[in-house]
């Protein structure tokens, strides 16, 4: 790890005279230093050592009714540091080109979480032409989108906000004021749910990647636009069945094709001025763990021959945000989100993100910062109430429900470079 980062930091420090031997190419490195403090009034579900917060956990009662979850925590980190280098080359084939690479310290390893891992957040290369780009690398998901919530926390909105980057390659086509774009798209770092935990292989081996078309309208400070995504997943390539070997009956290993296939749509807008914005997101959607969104899917039947059919559990989720300031800013972001069910019975514990038996999630959360050149500091509250229950099998939903809260506060102090 120390070798491979003082080669970055050469590789960053030479690319000034690497621009300069070669006219055509502009670099610009960009980034900043972040330090976040946190507080929590009981254990929650986050990770990034709890920078990237999610939701509060269940209750965990003992035999005396007191509630194992209810502690409280604390936190300063740093590993929320950015660094990036933007890259624009010579013409090819007509068009402009670009590249982008850009990582953080947000990766952690699995078995200790004090130590920060060098992660990769971007790596593309684009070609422009006059009405259209194509994009080749790791990059957001275009769910994520150009409307996003502005807030402290490093989770931007999440479990609301779709939150996801993948490598993809994307076209966009521009005509004045529309945009169209589609994408097809893999997973790496965000992945689907599954009976192997969360995994890259279910997409993998459903051999289709990610499909995504939307379609974006910009004018006179106005951002609106919708868009569908088609996902395909191959659950499983092995299953058991009973089955004749030698005259006896055995269970067997064998080759099965399990799959489903989910839709999600979205739709957004967004409105800003020289102090004033208001943004908006809406989701209506199938299976969307990946993304960061309640949800999943689950096995609505079992086979005689070791296979398995599927069900999607459907979820709606939306969010408003409201700023005012610059220098001084105020805001306001609110989220919903609510279990619609499964498309069809389930029979057995469904794979999700999250818990399988959410029926609701809600936040409502201010925020202040004070913003000068080069300098950004900020505190935000966030409360954020799940209603926890029971899953009911017939219909995916979840009865007889609690509400479990967390109150979050976040101090941010940012220096951008």
């Amino acid at each position: 790890m120390k070798r491979f980062l003082i080669s970055i930091i050469v590789f960053v420090t030479l690319l000034p005279a690497m621009a300069q031997e070669e006219k055509k190419v502009s670099v610009n490195i960009y980034g900043f230093v972040r330090n976040d403090f946190y507080y929590d009034s009981r254990r929650s579900l986050a990770s990034a050592a709890g920078l990237f917060y999610l939701i509060p956990l269940d209750r965990n009662l003992n035999e005396l009714g007191e509630d194992l979850n209810a502690i409280p925590s604390s936190k300063m980190l740093s590993a929320a540091s950015r660094f990036g280098v933007n890259v624009k080359g010579p013409d090819v084939w007509g068009a402009t080109t670009s590249a982008k690479i850009e990582g953080d310290f947000d990766g952690f390893s699995s078995n200790n979480t004090s130590n920060t891992m060098l992660r990769i957040r971007q790596a593309w290369t684009k070609l422009s032409w006059k009405k259209v780009d194509l994009l080749a690398g790791h990059t957001w998901h275009p769910m994520f989108g150009e409307v996003i919530p502005t807030v402290m926390s490093l989770a931007t909105g999440s479990p609301f906000q779709p939150f996801n980057r993948s490598p993809q390659v994307r076209v966009d086509y521009r005509m004045n004021a529309f945009k169209t774009y589609l994408s097809a798209i893999y997973q790496s770092q965000f992945l689907s749910p599954g009976p192997l935990g969360s995994s890259p292989e279910y997409l993998r081996d459903g051999i289709l990647p990610e499909l995504y078309l939307g379609f974006d309208y910009s004018k006179n400070g106005w951002i609106a636009g919708a868009g569908a995504n088609f996902m395909h997943l191959r659950p499983r390539t092995i299953g058991l069945k009973e089955a004749e070997i030698n005259g006896e009956p055995k269970i067997i290993n064998t080759k099965v094709s399990d799959n489903i296939s989910s839709l999600s749509f979205n739709a957004f807008a967004q409105y800003t001025n020289d102090k004033f914005a208001i943004k908006a997101k809406t989701i209506y959607g199938q299976n969307m763990g990946h993304l960061l969104l309640m949800g999943g899917y689950g096995i609505s039947k079992i086979n005689s021959d070791g296979s398995f059919e599927y069900t999607n559990l459907n979820n709606s989720t939306s969010w408003l945000n409201i700023t005012y300031g610059t220098k001084y800013q105020a805001g306001l972001f609110l989220g919903y989100s609510k279990n619609l069910g499964s498309s069809a019975e389930l029979v057995a514990n469904p794979f999700t993100f999250g818990a399988s038996n959410i029926d609701q999630v809600y936040r409502i959360s201010p925020q202040v910062s004070y913003n000068v050149k080069h300098w950004s500091f900020g505190i935000e509250y966030e409360m954020t109430t799940v209603s926890y229950g029971t899953l009911d099998f017939k219909d995916g939903k979840v009865k007889d429900t609690h509400d479990v809260t967390n109150n979050r506060i976040v101090g941010v102090m940012t220096y951008f470079f």
